[in-house]
């Protein structure tokens, strides 16, 4: 189990911020809110858009970094019957909720900071995966796009066999159409401290995708931001 106070930047008092508002009570209605309303209303993409950039790099082996409510794995099409799904997240209830609705897949929960060394994250080997996910996790994590997005890819990258698959999704601030209601939720969301993305901009995010993959896609809808990669 990974130290949520191990990674010395951002503080860990951010770090615990971005992943506290996922309580029971928030778990419960997350489909319907998140993914059914904001994404497709503020954010600007639906959850089918997601899905469907999700389901084109899934394996038979799979790392879900950013467990949520286990919406995505337990909707998804795997090309295997049964696929080895590992969850990893700092929160033990998203951990406990996803693995719940995944029990029919027998899945690994494993509970560690996305931005800390993959040598931290116990359970997980290196090279051990056909695919990786995070979808709508970057702007939940403190630091700029390219501090935590450079720090997160590695790990991906390090944690996919060479030619693996990552996919994702995040919420941007700068280089995309930001409506004015998005706007207003992101500068709240931030406030709070559920979101750390003021300052996220889509060329800092290709900047990453592109020096830690090699190849990747960038598509955006409304204000989010859904992308794909190959492990090297």
């Amino acid at each position: 189990m990974s130290n949520p106070h191990s990674a010395a930047d951002p503080s860990a008092q951010d770090i615990h911020a971005g992943q506290a508002s996922y309580t029971k009570g928030l778990l419960t209605v997350y489909d319907f809110m998140v993914l059914g309303l904001s994404c497709r209303f503020a954010w600007g993409c639906g959850k089918k858009e997601i899905m469907r950039n999700y389901e084109s790099v899934l394996g038979a082996r799979h790392l879900e970094i950013g467990a949520g409510t286990g919406y995505f794995p337990a909707k998804a099409r795997f090309p295997v019957a049964r696929p080895e799904i590992t969850l990893l997240d700092l929160n033990p209830k998203t951990l406990e909720y996803a693995d719940r609705r995944l029990a029919r897949l027998h899945p690994r929960t494993v509970q560690a900071n996305a931005l800390d060394q993959l040598s931290s994250w116990h359970g997980v080997a290196a090279g051990g995966f056909d695919s990786v996910a995070l979808n709508l996790l970057l702007h939940c994590i403190p630091g700029t796009i390219a501090e935590k997005a450079d720090k997160v890819f590695e790990n991906v990258a390090a944690a996919g066999r060479s030619g693996a698959r990552m996919a994702g999704s995040t919420v941007l601030a700068k280089g995309v159409p930001v409506s004015r209601a998005a706007r207003i939720l992101i500068r709240d969301y931030n406030k709070r401290g559920s979101f750390h993305n003021a300052d996220d901009s889509l060329d800092d995010l290709e900047l990453m995708l592109g020096k830690h993959f090699s190849e990747h896609q960038l598509t955006v809808f409304g204000c989010t931001a859904l992308f794909s990669a190959v492990v090297p």
